[in-house]
């Protein structure tokens, strides 16, 4: 294997254990491998989901959002599962449209609505898209919700 190949999977390695880790709380362990999701609320987990998880607690639904079919758990009805209930701001943790920079996207509950979707895409990770956010917007491969 070249040194680049080994130096750039190190790198891939060490941005996926950020993004994976504690988003920035310094409280928390990195959830399970089949964890496609973690909330946490007053920087303590508040849930740990894998996709088996969200499909048995938490009811699916389908939106179009733009021109594109969304399918999955609302926000609203993911951080309620969660045990999140009144809340002012949040993070959401993922991935930047195509998928090659983390980003951090700021919620508040006043523009969050039953229009906001955590979409599971054809790779089992989930896309949080709003029709209040333009496209480049979206928050691909989401892995940490928190609620301060």
């Amino acid at each position: 294997m070249s040194r680049f190949l080994r130096v750039l999977i190190l790198g891939a390695a060490m941005v996926l254990a950020s993004a994976c880790s504690d988003g920035g709380t310094g409280t928390t362990q990195p959830p399970a491998a089949d964890v496609v999701l973690r909330v946490v609320s007053g920087g303590e987990v508040a849930a740990d989901w894998t996709l088996a998880d969200l499909e048995a607690s938490v009811e699916f639904t389908e939106l179009t959002v733009g021109d594109d079919l969304q399918s999955g758990p609302l926000l609203l009805d993911v951080l309620a599962a969660s045990g999140v209930g009144d809340w002012e701001s949040g993070r959401v943790f993922g991935m930047g449209e195509g998928r090659v920079f983390e980003v951090t996207l700021d919620i508040n509950s006043g523009a969050v609505d039953r229009g906001w979707i955590l979409d599971v895409t054809n790779k089992g990770t989930l896309k949080l898209a709003a029709a209040d956010l333009s496209k480049d917007q979206w928050v691909r491969d989401v892995g940490e919700i928190n609620i301060p």
